[in-house]
C-alpha cells in the first residue's frame, strides 16, 4: 500500500499524443491554437497571454488541455471612486444679555461641511459587476451659523432723585433730576477707582488719580458736581487706599499705603487720618487717628473704614478682623475674628462692612471654617453676620453667601441687601445673585437675575437714596431694578463702568 501511496504522490499530467486544437477568448478576440502544452496555464503561456493580479480563467488554469476545449480569459479592473456630498450647517440662536431686546448679531457664519463616499468598483472584461462602498468620512466637518438675540432691555428714562456720579472709562460723569441729564466731569482718563465717593448731598466728588509718578500710587482730588466747568482740586494727598466722607460732608477721613517692588506694588499702612475741608478745597486741621501698623499677617492688604452716622467712629475692616474704632481718641474695639482668608496670590480678602442708619449695628461677612474641616485659610465659606456696635452680641443673618456679598442696609434700615454667590464655594470668581433680608433675618428673597439669566459679574449694588430700587452694575452698565415689579434695565450704554455712587 505504502509503494502505491507514494507512487500515485509522483503522477503527472499525460501528455497528449499530438497537438490540441483550443480556443482562447481573450481581450474580446477569439484565438485558434494547436498546442502541446498540458493545463490551461501553460497553453496560455505559448499562446503569449499575460495575466494580470486580478484576472482569472475559465476553466481554471490547472484545467487539462483537450481538443476544442474553449478558454476564456476574464480581465479583471478595479478603481475606486470617490463622491462628494454637501452637508448642511445648522443655525443656533444664542440669547445674548448685551444686546439689546429686538436686535440680533450675527457672531459666526455658517460654512457648509462635506462628505466622501469612497467606492470600489470591481469590472470584469469590462462589465461592472460589483460596487462596494469602503470608505464614509466627514473630511470636512459644517460649521453651525450663531446668531446672537438680544435680551437686554432697551435704555430706559429714569427720574433721578438726589446726584449719580459713575465712573466710565476711567473718567467722571454725573446725572441728575433724568437719566438723560448726564454731564462728563474729568476728561483725563486717569481716574483709578480706588476712591470715588460723592459727599452726602452730592455736590461734590472726592476721587482718586492714577500718578505718572512711579514713586506713588495715586493722588486725592475733588471736584465740585454742580458747577459746569468746575476745575477738580488736589488734595495733597498721595498714596490712598480709602478715603470718604463723614456723614456732615465736612471732613474726609483716609488711610494710605507705600509702594513696594513686588506685586500688587503696595504694602497698606493701615494707618488712619481725619482732616477737614475747608471752603478753599483744602484739607485743613489734619490729625492721624491711628499710627502705621503691620496689621498682622495679611495687613499689608491694608485696613477698610466706613464712617457711623454719627460721624463718631468708623467700621473697621482687615483680612482677619471687623471692628470699631473712636475718631476722636482712636481707640479700637474688635467686634470679630476669623481665620484669614489664604488666595496663594498678591491678592487678600477684606469683608463689605456696612452700619445700620441708626449707628447701632453692623453688618458684615464673616470667615467661617468648611464643613468638612481642613486648613480653616483655605475655607470657602463666608457667611453674613449682623454685630451690635458695642460688641455686646452678634448673629449669624446668611450662610455661605460668598466673598464678595457687600451687605448694605437700606435707607430706612429695615433691609439689608446682599449678593449671594450663584457658586457659593467658588464665590472669588462667582457670579453674584442680588437678594434682600429684613434686618432680623426673615423674609429673605433674591430680586435679580431672572431664572437662566447670568448674576451680577462685579460686586457693585448699591440701594439708590430712595430704597425703592436697587442699582448695580452689569455688562459694564448701570442697571436699575425696580423692587415693585423686578423689572431691570440699563441707564447707562457707554459700557465699562467701573464704580458709581448715588446719594
Amino acid at each position: 500500500m505504502w509503494a502505491l501511496l507514494t507512487l500515485s504522490g509522483c503522477i503527472t499530467p499525460p501528455t497528449p499524443v499530438g497537438p490540441q486544437q483550443v480556443t482562447v477568448h481573450v481581450d474580446g478576440a477569439a484565438i485558434q491554437i494547436s498546442t502541446l502544452a498540458p493545463t490551461v496555464r501553460e497553453a496560455l503561456t505559448e499562446a503569449g497571454v499575460r495575466l494580470d493580479n486580478l484576472d482569472y480563467v475559465k476553466p481554471p488554469e490547472t484545467t487539462l488541455i483537450r481538443s476544442g476545449l474553449t478558454i476564456e480569459v476574464i480581465r479583471v479592473v478595479q478603481e475606486t471612486h470617490i463622491i462628494t456630498q454637501t452637508v448642511p450647517y445648522s443655525r443656533q440662536t444664542v440669547r445674548d444679555s448685551t444686546i439689546p431686546v429686538g436686535e440680533s448679531r450675527l457672531l459666526q457664519s455658517g460654512q457648509p461641511g462635506v462628505r466622501e463616499f469612497l467606492y470600489r468598483i470591481t469590472r470584469e472584461n469590462g462589465v461592472e459587476m460589483e460596487n462596494t462602498l469602503v470608505r464614509d468620512s466627514l473630511t470636512q466637518p459644517p460649521v453651525d451659523e450663531v446668531q446672537l438675540v438680544g435680551t437686554r432691555p432697551r435704555l430706559q428714562t429714569v427720574t433721578i432723585t438726589g446726584t449719580l456720579a459713575y465712573l466710565e472709562n476711567q473718567d467722571a460723569w454725573v446725572m441728575r433730576n433724568s437719566s438723560n441729564n448726564r454731564r462728563r466731569l474729568t476728561t483725563l482718563g486717569d481716574l483709578d477707582g480706588r476712591v470715588f465717593v460723592l459727599s452726602p448731598t452730592g455736590g461734590q466728588l472726592l476721587f482718586t488719580r492714577a500718578s505718572a509718578d512711579p514713586a506713588h500710587i495715586n493722588e486725592l482730588w475733588v471736584l465740585n458736581t454742580t458747577l459746569a466747568d468746575a476745575e477738580a482740586a488736589s488734595l495733597n494727598v498721595q498714596d490712598v487706599l480709602w478715603a470718604d466722607w463723614d456723614p456732615r460732608g465736612e471732613r474726609i477721613a483716609w488711610t494710605t499705603a507705600e509702594v513696594v517692588e513686588r506685586a500688587p506694588g503696595w504694602r497698606g499702612q493701615n494707618d488712619l487720618w481725619v482732616a477737614t475741608l475747608s471752603s478753599q478745597q483744602r484739607l485743613v486741621s489734619q490729625r492721624q487717628v491711628l499710627k502705621p501698623e503691620a496689621g498682622g499677617g495679611y495687613g499689608w492688604w491694608g485696613t477698610r473704614y466706613t464712617w457711623s452716622p454719627d460721624g463718631r467712629q468708623l467700621a473697621f475692616s482687615q483680612p482677619d478682623a471687623v471692628g470699631v474704632v473712636t475718631v476722636q481718641n482712636g481707640q479700637r474695639e474688635t467686634l470679630g475674628t476669623f481665620p484669614g482668608y489664604r488666595t496663594y496670590s498678591s491678592w487678600a480678602w477684606n469683608p463689605g462692612i456696612a452700619w445700620s442708619p441708626d449707628g447701632d449695628f453692623v453688618v458684615t461677612l464673616l470667615h467661617k471654617p468648611g464643613p468638612a474641616g481642613g486648613d480653616p485659610e483655605e475655607s470657602p465659606v463666608f457667611n453674613l453676620w449682623v454685630v451690635e456696635a458695642t460688641g455686646a452680641y452678634g448673629a449669624e443673618l446668611a450662610a455661605e453667601v460668598g466673598m464678595w456679598a457687600a451687605p448694605q442696609y437700606s435707607p430706612d434700615g429695615e433691609t439689608i441687601l446682599f449678593g449671594r454667590a450663584q457658586v457659593p464655594y467658588k464665590s472669588d470668581i462667582s457670579t453674584y445673585g442680588l437678594c434682600t433680608l429684613d434686618r432680623d433675618g426673615s423674609n429673605r428673597e433674591c430680586h435679580y437675575p431672572p431664572p437662566d439669566e447670568p448674576g451680577v459679574q462685579l460686586p457693585l449694588w448699591r440701594w439708590d437714596p430712595t430704597g425703592e430700587h436697587l442699582v448695580f452694575v452689569q455688562w459694564d452698565d448701570i442697571y436699575l431694578l425696580r423692587l415693585s415689579d423686578g423689572q431691570a434695565a440699563p441707564i447707562t450704554d457707554g459700557g465699562r463702568i467701573s464704580a458709581f455712587d448715588w446719594k
